[in-house]
């Protein structure tokens, strides 16, 4: 299919579970989504037992949270410039069956497969020109994914049947070897037994590469953000609005499990004490199985220790107690108690997190590839667990050439 052969414009979309048509999307003065029937909801926020359509000025959150986000926005939106009006329902229209979580989009598009690229070709990739340009260009029509980042997603295909689907991330000069930095923490993450999706770490260090987890071995699961979830609109500081005692609130709404919230609960202290500041409510989500009876939290994901980069300033995406500070840890005690709940066992927690994280940064060889990344780790968890600590973060010097 040719750029010149895609349509102008989308207005209306078929909104589908695998094959079964559950509604259709329309935009005119107003987004409207219709549904065929009762039975089957697409979101845990639209759960009418009627056939009454869903209105909105702005497409509907559980449509618009996959969407491309500045960088992948902007490619898209270059390269068909001349051919289409690339909106929010053209972008959603492109994703067709690809996109994150379990619904999938039919309308005018007929887009071929792009010829897969295995796993091993990319961690082993070792050509003059760099991958991810090539892979961008070879995948972009496809490449729904929200995000600021880079990124881009691969899906898996008969010639790579032993490869589950991927999404591939690179860096940029304002962050350098954000793709190691992102390693590090999900491997110290899986060290501290939150059960992260599997990740890879390319041999030129120019890729990091995560496993998708919302299509497990093939089954269709639901998938919301939080930003759905709490029903924000799709705009950039959206998802840096909220709080992370209502994060915990909103997982005991729609999980009704103290399993699911104490794991919740483990993933805020985990990137407290790592030291990320953009934990904010697109990188939590809620899974669920179609019919909606389980509703669990989903694996952690997208977390990266920013301290270390100086464009980023030393605060933390969300709010707690009334403050975007970092924590120290008598605030994350305080943090498992509620009028709602009592988590039990909350410094035993944190100390063991601490200690798990400071286990894996002092056995990992991958930590040593980014300057200075161990000590502003350690420095990091030090400020959580002492509350009067004197020495400063360590902050990455960003004219360094790697």
């Amino acid at each position: 299919m040719t750029l010149d052969a895609l349509p102008q414009f989308i207005n209306k979309v078929d909104v589908c579970l695998g094959s079964t048509p559950l509604g259709l999307l329309t935009k005119g003065s107003v987004h409207n989504y219709q549904p065929f029937q009762t039975n089957q909801h697409v979101s845990l926020t639209m759960t009418r037992a009627t056939l009454d359509g869903y209105s909105s000025g702005a497409l509907h959150p559980i449509f618009a949270q996959n969407l491309p986000e500045g960088f992948n926005r902007r490619f898209i939106a270059e390269r068909l410039a001349r051919y289409a009006k690339v909106d929010d329902m053209y972008l959603l229209a492109l994703q067709g069956s690809q996109g994150i979580g379990m619904l999938s989009y039919e309308s005018e598009f007929n887009l071929p497969d792009a010829d897969p690229v295995g796993l091993n070709e990319i961690l082993n990739y070792n050509g003059q020109e760099p991958l991810f340009p090539q892979l961008l260009e070879r995948y972009y029509l496809r490449n729904s994914l929200s995000g600021v980042q880079p990124k881009v997603s691969i899906h898996a295909s008969e010639r790579t049947v032993e490869q589950k689907n991927l999404i591939v991330k690179s860096y940029d000069s304002e962050f350098p070897l954000l793709t190691v930095n992102e390693y590090v923490c999900m491997k110290a993450a899986e060290h501290c037994g939150l059960e992260p999706p599997r990740v890879y770490l390319s041999e030129n260090l120019e890729t990091f590469v995560v496993e998708r987890f919302d299509k497990p071995e093939g089954k269709l699961l639901g998938y919301e953000d939080f930003t759905t979830l709490m029903k924000r609109p799709n705009s950039p500081d959206s998802k840096y609005k909220g709080s992370y005692e209502a994060l915990l609130e909103a997982t005991l709404l729609y999980t009704k499990s103290y399993d699911e919230l104490l794991k919740m609960y483990r993933y805020i202290v985990f990137n407290t004490l790592i030291g990320n500041g953009d934990a904010h409510l697109k990188n939590f989500a809620i899974q669920y199985t179609p019919d909606m009876q389980q509703v669990f939290v989903s694996p952690p994901f997208d977390i990266t220790h920013t301290i270390i980069y100086d464009t980023i300033d030393n605060k933390m995406a969300l709010k707690l107690k009334g403050s975007k500070e970092f924590p120290n840890k008598k605030q994350l005690i305080d943090l498992a108690t509620t009028k709602s709940f009592k988590l039990r066992n909350a410094e035993k927690i944190i100390d063991a997190t601490a200690e798990g994280i400071l286990d894996y940064v002092n056995s990992s060889d991958e930590i040593y590839l980014l300057d200075g990344l161990k000590d502003s780790i350690r420095q990091s968890i030090s400020r959580v667990m002492v509350t009067n600590t004197i020495e400063k973060p360590y902050r990455h010097d960003k004219k360094r050439k790697f």
